[in-house]
């Protein structure tokens, strides 16, 4: 009842949006039945079985002699999605300079394909004698949802007598890194896609960063899986309005690109860089011919088969691992200042590799409702893994606005542990002792940093191979160093005052030992005089003048009166006494 609800209210928004994605010359309408003067009939987006199946790759991808390729153009923005509350990214499709006829479009995610979306264009009037400037689609998504996800673009261009179709690959980016309100350059993520229509050569398409940045020099890797090789090019924007492009000449293999923008406050490999989706390229093959001459031959034959099926398997399993980029929270106790700073650079550290670390003092200032339970909840649930780093035990007290997340997320692994649904880690770190780490992590799989660090990465993407280039750890291992001497100097300092409490009364103590040594001296005579004559008996005598009760002085002969007692008998007996 409730998905039935909110899909139409999805789709309800998505409407709404949809009357403000394209230009006004274009009329939106179910049937292609033109009116007198009308340029451009636009049908609704369309989702379903039709979309899915719509097949475009035995089109061609260019267009005949004679005739030039349109001029296409993909930018990212935020929309602001007022009626609920959200901002989420969205994209500009444009086209300059239209000659064609019929335009098809369609979204759709690389890892789901249920997921797509379909626009259909249909131009009249005379487009050809006098062709529009620019056409362009920029209906945003119905939430943020879809973010961080990797996706295609693919379109189909219709003249009289031809058509041919092109193919756009991305990764859809969150709208936090690319909005306006971001202000430092180190954190805005430039938008790039990739252009996968020709096998043979691929293109690499970046969005200029906002003139704000002052950015003109972007770095790019492009990275083979299979071959493990890298190619690094500087590219330079001459004119900051237009997209930057470069062509790339591909062999076989999975390839990937990363994208970073030069600025001087970032480091030598760039700021925070960009990841493309993986692409599988594979050119056509050439005929083999084997000769079989006897049986001896089948087995080798069959070996390689089995081999190369194997290779196949595992090329796909890697790419359906990398298409979607993993969640993890880091969960840690904010016992010093220098510990908080260890773990915001391993958060940024793991954003640069692609991982989508969720840390509490970067991320609820950023979320919707920007209450600490709900986020911690939220970014629990919602995580792949979970990283519980041991923290320091010290008297100091970080000054941060959130505490107790660390509580409220234990409190949340408890709960959802017997589950089996989530992959859990623990971090030491050489500044904490073993047993820092909480009791409910102590029995996961502990990973030691820094030298580990690397393994983490592969481990939480559950890859046995990857590399990123143009990431350092420099950052993280410094915050590292700093709080080995932060934190051990303060856990001396604590030390040193639980050791030299015992001198805040020193008279007392003074006379409290003198005491204790004098009742030592006065047992050890004891002890001594009993066992010179352990058969006599023991005497306690009394004498009544030395008392003095009554106050006089007397002289002559003292009497004294005595009272034996035996071992064996502990009455109290008044015949004793003389009196």
């Amino acid at each position: 009842m409730y998905k039935v609800l909110f899909i139409l209210v999805c789709i309800i928004v998505q409407d709404v949006y949809a009357s403000y994605c394209y230009p006004d010359f274009c009329q939106n309408t179910t049937n292609f039945i033109p009116e007198s003067q009308e340029q451009c009939l636009l049908q609704p987006v369309k989702r379903g079985e039709d979309c899915k199946e719509m097949r475009f790759e035995n089109l061609g991808h260019v267009p005949p002699s004679g005739k030039a390729l349109a001029q296409v153009s993909l930018t990212a923005y935020v929309k602001d999605l007022e009626d609920i509350n959200e901002k989420a990214t969205a994209f500009n499709f444009s086209i300059t300079n239209i000659n064609f006829d019929r335009l098809i479009t369609r979204y759709q995610n690389l890892g789901d394909e249920e997921t797509s979306s379909c626009h259909r264009v249909k131009f009249y009037g005379n487009v050809t004698t006098y062709p529009l400037k620019e056409f362009h689609l920029s209906c945003p998504f119905s939430n943020n949802s879809f973010e961080n996800n990797p996706y295609r673009l693919e379109y189909l261009i219709s003249g009289d007598n031809y058509e041919y179709s092109r193919k756009l690959v991305f990764i859809v980016p969150n709208h936090r890194f690319i909005d306006q309100t971001v202000k430092d350059v180190a954190f805005y993520t430039p938008f790039i896609y990739i252009d996968v229509s020709d096998a043979s050569i691929l293109t690499l398409y970046i969005q200029p960063l906002p003139q704000r940045f002052n950015v003109s020099k972007y770095r790019v890797w492009m990275m083979n899986n299979d071959t493990n090789s890298t190619k690094e090019v500087t590219l330079e924007n001459y004119n900051i309005n237009q997209t930057i492009h470069h062509n790339f000449s591909v062999d076989n293999g999975v390839l990937y690109f990363k994208v970073a923008a030069l600025h001087p406050i970032c480091h030598k490999y760039g700021c925070i860089n960009s990841t493309s989706p993986f692409i599988s390229i594979k050119q056509p093959s050439h005929r083999l011919l084997i000769m079989i001459i006897s049986f001896i031959w089948i087995p080798p034959v069959i070996l390689y088969v089995i081999y190369h099926t194997y290779k196949l398997y595992k090329k796909k399993e890697i790419l359906k691992r990398a298409e979607r980029k993993p969640k993890c929270l880091l969960v840690y106790s904010p016992s010093h200042m220098a510990h908080v700073n260890v773990m915001i650079d391993l958060a940024r550290y793991l954003r640069y590799c692609n991982i989508n670390a969720m840390i509490d003092t970067l991320d609820i200032a950023e979320s919707t409702n920007k209450d600490p339970v709900l986020w911690c909840n939220e970014s629990f649930h919602s995580a792949d893994a979970i990283i519980i780093a041991t923290s320091p035990q010290t008297d100091e007290i970080a000054p941060v606005i959130y505490r107790n997340i660390d509580n409220q997320a234990l409190r949340l692994l408890k709960e959802n542990y017997p589950r089996r649904n989530k992959r859990y880690y623990a971090l030491q770190f050489p500044y904490c002792k073993a047993n820092d780490i909480p009791k409910e992590a102590r029995q996961f799989k502990r990973f030691t940093m820094p030298e580990e660090l690397d393994k983490l990465v592969k481990t939480v993407h559950e890859v046995e191979y990857i590399r990123f280039f143009g990431v350092s750890d420099k950052d993280f291992v410094d915050s590292i160093k700093l709080a080995k001497l932060q934190i051990v100097k303060t856990e001396r300092n604590f030390q040193a005052v639980e050791e030299n409490e015992d001198l805040l009364l020193p008279d007392l103590q003074l006379k409290t030992r003198n005491s204790e040594i004098l009742q030592l001296k006065e047992v050890d005579m004891k002890n001594t005089d009993s066992s010179m004559n352990s058969t006599v008996l023991k005497n306690f005598n009394t004498n009544i003048e030395e008392l003095n009760l009554l106050g006089d002085a007397t002289d002559g002969n003292v009497q004294t009166f005595c009272f034996n007692s035996t071992n064996r008998d502990s009455e109290f007996r008044i015949d004793t006494f003389n009196l």
